[in-house]
């Protein structure tokens, strides 16, 4: 059966965000992205347990349609799911224009679950994060075995995210954003990770006082995240081709088309020629 063309890119676009996620180790063989249906803003694409890992997805039948009300399945038969599905309709349920979450188990992210101190920007790819420590979804507002399995905990976790606060950490377990585009959810979750390593860092050159550590401040935040979202583009198109070029990860769907490209525009003459920065 023919695919409709809108749905058909946006699964190319997803099966390829699933293949960034596992190149920069944000995933491995489990957390997950999820995608609002193109055609039909009450539903979501998740990919099944099987193939699961998401270096693994390379069709659109890799992908179940759930409800964003309460994440049932729309096809009754679908295959096995991921149990945490709940996180994904519970955020796009609270916030309308959200279009993709990510949930990650990100090693490099953990141990900033442990210590209930949270964590703050501190380079200015992370601006997008707020200028206040993210928030720790704690172990009450998880299952005994850490996992987020219905609907209740979903919203719970849905509850600690804001449109300026899009990052919340999972105690013992890892962490979710989401963001209007796949673009924008998956820049999220990279440069969270990456925020994470640099403090990790920095803490050790402070002799290990977090106390110690520079972050951004509120005024930098607010023009970190007007960059952060001009320049998303440009690092898409960056791990997009990463995850082309590598046999691992396949796609027999197509490639997905080049989005906008948008970038900084910088005056560097009197007469106002602009280059893209």
């Amino acid at each position: 059966m023919s695919i409709p063309p809108p749905l058909h890119n946006a699964l190319r676009l997803l099966i390829r965000a699933n293949h960034i996620l596992h190149h920069h180790a944000l995933v491995d063989a489990f957390g997950h992205i999820s995608l609002r249906h193109p055609l039909n803003p009450d539903h979501y694409l998740l990919a099944a347990y099987d193939p699961g890992a998401p270096a693994l997805v390379k069709s659109a039948h890799d992908f179940i349609a759930y409800r964003v009300s309460d994440s049932s399945p729309v096809d009754a038969h679908a295959p096995q799911g991921y149990s945490e599905r709940f996180i994904h309709g519970a955020v796009l349920r609270r916030f309308p224009d959200a279009m993709c979450v990510v949930h990650s188990h990100s090693e490099t992210v953990v141990p900033f679950t442990l210590g209930g101190e949270g964590v703050r920007p501190v380079f200015h790819m992370a601006g997008f994060m707020g200028c206040e420590a993210v928030e720790v979804l704690g172990d009450g507002e998880q299952g005994p075995d850490m996992l987020v399995k219905t609907d209740a905990l979903g919203a719970a976790l849905a509850g600690k995210l804001s449109g300026k606060r899009p990052v919340v950490l999972q105690h013992k377990h890892g962490f979710t954003t989401f963001g209007r585009s796949v673009e924008e959810a998956v820049y999220r979750a990279v440069y969270t990770q990456t925020n994470c390593k640099l403090l990790a860092q920095a803490i050790v050159f402070a002799g290990g006082d977090m106390g110690k550590v520079a972050h951004l401040t509120e005024e930098e935040v607010s023009a970190c995240r007007v960059m952060n979202e001009k320049c998303q583009d440009k690092s898409f198109r960056l791990w997009l081709r990463e995850v082309q070029v590598n046999p691992l990860y396949e796609n027999e769907e197509g490639e997905p088309e080049k989005g906008k490209v948008a970038g900084m525009r910088v005056s560097f003459f009197s007469d106002g020629l602009g280059l893209g920065g």
